[in-house]
């Protein structure tokens, strides 16, 4: 079965550094951007995503649960 990350290997045309930015260091942004957020908001996009579970969670674990 082939993973998105394979597929982005396979169609990359940059250096090996960009292709590991562009895979390796999203969620480090990810989690900077998410801190940014209110409560309000990472429900918001939490409730986007689909997830359930997250009306009760302080903003530390909504940020965790959206990074994984």
């Amino acid at each position: 079965m082939t993973t998105i990350k394979t597929k982005i290997a396979d169609f990359f045309s940059g250096t090996h550094e960009q292709l590991m930015n562009l895979i390796g260091s999203s969620k480090q942004t990810e989690t900077e951007d998410l801190s940014t957020h209110t409560v309000a908001e990472l429900k918001t996009i939490a409730k986007e995503r689909g997830l359930t579970g997250y009306s009760s969670l302080k903003k530390a674990e909504l940020i965790d649960l959206l990074n994984n």
